[in-house]
């Protein structure tokens, strides 16, 4: 059943017990790590199979997941979570072009960021105010506004002034791109077709 509710669901956290009646958790997560729908949500291991010990020995990890025993202590656990969310880098991506989101939302969730999507400039604007990404990837020509006046209503926003904003587009060659020097308006350019990791190289520099 979690597998099914992933098909349509993508979760911030997991907090996956070991001892499940018809698998073990590790092997659960195992397979969670491989798929790259799911591989960059963290995972937080809560048992009654290991001892207090054992959690301490390990340094409250196990296959580079967190680990807690049960009985736990309800302050950390809670300030675990906090910091496993908190951590997570979120990104906003705006495309009218559903491969683009497609694609470039699998390969930012491997590289481990939480990753949300707008096909249309009003959505857009919408998910900036209350989700408040970290940053925000951006395509300049979308069918139903400007990319350069979706960038500038967000930054006259004061709730969304803040948020770093890159330009991801087809409407200038790679020439043009690296005349300026990777930057318009003020804001990063990133010319279609990209390389995906000098983009995510740049993505880790602006974060």
């Amino acid at each position: 059943s979690l597998y099914a509710a992933l098909t349509t669901a993508k979760p911030d956290l997991i907090i996956l017990d070991i001892g499940l009646p018809d698998i073990n958790g590790r092997e659960v997560a195992l397979k969670l790590k491989q798929n790259p729908r799911t591989r960059g949500i963290p995972i937080l291991f809560l048992t009654a199979l290991y001892s207090k010990e054992d959690e301490t020995r390990k340094k409250h990890m196990l296959d580079d997941n967190v680990l807690f025993t049960k009985p736990y202590d309800r302050e950390e656990f809670q300030a675990t979570i906090k910091k496993l969310l908190k951590d997570k880098k979120k990104i906003l991506i705006v495309d009218d072009q559903a491969d683009v989101l497609s694609m470039l939302g699998k390969r930012l969730v491997a590289e481990k960021y939480s990753v949300i999507k707008a096909d249309n400039g009003e959505d857009a604007l919408i998910l900036a105010r209350s989700e408040h990404p970290d940053l925000i990837i951006l395509d300049l020509e979308m069918s139903d506004m400007y990319g350069g006046d979706i960038a500038r209503m967000i930054k006259e926003d004061p709730e969304t002034a803040d948020i770093p904003v890159m330009f991801l587009t087809g409407m200038f060659p790679k020439e043009d791109e690296e005349k300026g020097g990777h930057v318009i308006a003020g804001h990063v350019l990133f010319a279609k077709p990209y390389d995906a990791r000098e983009l995510v190289t740049v993505i880790k520099e602006l974060l």
